[in-house]
This record gives C-alpha cells, structure tokens and sequence, in this order.
C-alpha cells in the first residue's frame, strides 16, 4: 500500500476515534474544570479562614507593630521635621493712637522657611490677623502698630503654619536680597521746625534696589534706637521697585522721643514667593 494512502487511513482513523468519543472528551473537560474550580474555592476558604480565624493574632500583632513605630524610627521622623517658631521678649511702646506691640520671633531650623498668622492677645480677644515669614534660622521681629489697650498685651499667637525646606536658600538670598541702603537720617521735631508742643519726627532713607529682579513692593521696617534700646518702630512701602533703580523714601513718627542715637532699616520681602516679583 502506498505510503500516502496509510497516512490517510491514519487521520481517517483519528476522525473516527475523535467523533465518537467527542461526548466523552466533552464530559471529562466539564468534570475537569469543576474540580478546578472546587480546588481553587477550597484555597480561597482556607486563606479566610487561616487569616481571619488561625493567625488573626499574629495579623492583629503585625498591625500593631506598624501603628506603634520603632523609638529610633520615630526619632530620624521628628529630627526630619522642622523644629517650632520661638517667641520671645513681648514689650509695648506708647504712640499717641494707642500701643505699638512687639515680640522677638527666632526660627531654629537650617533649612526650613515658615509663613503664618499672627495676633497678640490683649485679655480675652485677639488683635487683627496680620501675615507673616521667616526664613531659615532667621530672628526678626513681628510686631502691629497702634493697637488700643496694646498695653495690656499678654502673648504672640501663631496660627496657620506652614512650611517650606528650601536647601538653596543662601544662594537665592544673595542673589534676590539685594538692597543698598544709604543716607539714613533721623530728624527730630525741632529741626522740622513745627515746634515743641507738636511731636513729629521724621526718617528718610535711600535704598537701591541692585538684585537682577523687579518687586512689586518691598516694605522697610523703621526702629529708632536710644541706647541699644528700641523706641520706636514704623514701616514704608517702596511700591514698585525695579532692579537698578534708587528710591528715596521716609517715614513720620508722631510721638515724643528720647535722643535717638542709631536708626535701623529693615527690608522685609519674602523671596520665596512667586507673587511678590513684578512679571513684566
């Protein structure tokens, strides 16, 4: 016989066989796959069971050592987050609106700038919201100006703090923190020549702004001093003020005076912040 013609009996003969055991073939899959899927139900039940039942326990241990964290883990969390705001050294001075009320303000961390709210407490109510920042381990000096009964201010509040690590901060201070101040000069009511019975006081200043940016508004901080002693303190607005250009700005205290014998000038703008930079 032909090689071609066994090959053909051959296949015919597989048809044949693969036709009439088709129920069979058909049957023996469907009780395969039941058994599977009896097999792979019986697994899921023992997971539940072995989890919720037999090493709920250990599952229950297990959470717990994730809730209450290692001592020296939870010690690297808190050295990572910044340390809190100082306040220090309250004081008042008499205006003749009311109380200017001052406190020190010392930020302990390297890297971290903060911005908040702040009030001074004066009995049971709390003086008008003001904002504020700090850069990193900065002291300054946060204050709000003729306050009625400022006198009886008892504490700083700071609220709605928040936190910025900025690693670069000293390389964008000395580019951005850029002011040139010159010709400061105190000028007592006398030489104003409105007499001794009226208590104005003037400071004028120049500043230069000589950074590479355009601020919308820079603010100068004024303190008088008589005796390494603050006795005064008011601030100016520059407005818009453009890289290279010089204003000349001052600043009117109406009050009475000791001899000052050294004025500061405090430029205060945080460089932080995008919305503080003209964009033009």
């Amino acid at each position: 016989m032909p090689n071609g013609d066994q090959i053909y009996e051959k296949q015919l003969s597989a048809a044949y066989w693969f036709v009439t055991h088709k129920l069979l073939l058909k049957n023996i899959l469907v009780v395969s796959l039941i058994v599977l899927n009896m097999g792979l139900i019986s697994f899921d039940l023992y997971l539940v069971i072995n989890n919720l039942v037999i090493g709920d326990k250990d599952y229950q241990a297990i959470l717990s050592n994730l809730i209450n964290l290692n001592p020296d883990l939870a010690a690297l969390r808190q050295n990572k987050l910044p340390a809190a705001l100082q306040i220090s050294n309250l004081r008042t001075l008499a205006n003749s609106q009311g109380f200017d009320i001052m406190a020190d303000l010392n930020n302990p961390n390297p890297k971290w700038t903060a911005t908040f709210n702040y009030q001074f407490k004066i009995g049971d109510k709390l003086t008008p919201i003001k904002s504020g920042f700090i850069f990193p381990a900065e002291k300054k000096m946060i204050f709000n100006l003729a306050i009625e009964n400022g006198n009886l201010a008892s504490e700083a509040v700071l609220s709605n703090i928040k936190w910025t690590k900025e690693i670069n901060f000293l390389t964008l201070n000395q580019n951005r923190f850029k002011f040139d101040i010159s010709n400061v000069k105190f000028i007592p009511s006398a030489e104003l020549g409105v007499g001794e019975k009226i208590s104005v006081n003037r400071v004028s200043f120049d500043v230069a702004n000589q950074s590479a940016f355009n601020y919308n508004n820079v603010i100068f901080i004024l303190l008088l001093n008589n005796s390494n002693q603050v006795v005064a303190i008011n601030q100016v607005a520059s407005g818009n003020f453009f890289s290279g250009k010089t204003l000349s700005l001052e600043s009117t205290f109406f009050q009475k005076l000791p001899r000052i014998d050294n004025v500061q000038v405090i430029p205060e703008v945080n460089i932080l912040e995008p919305s503080v930079f003209l964009k033009y």
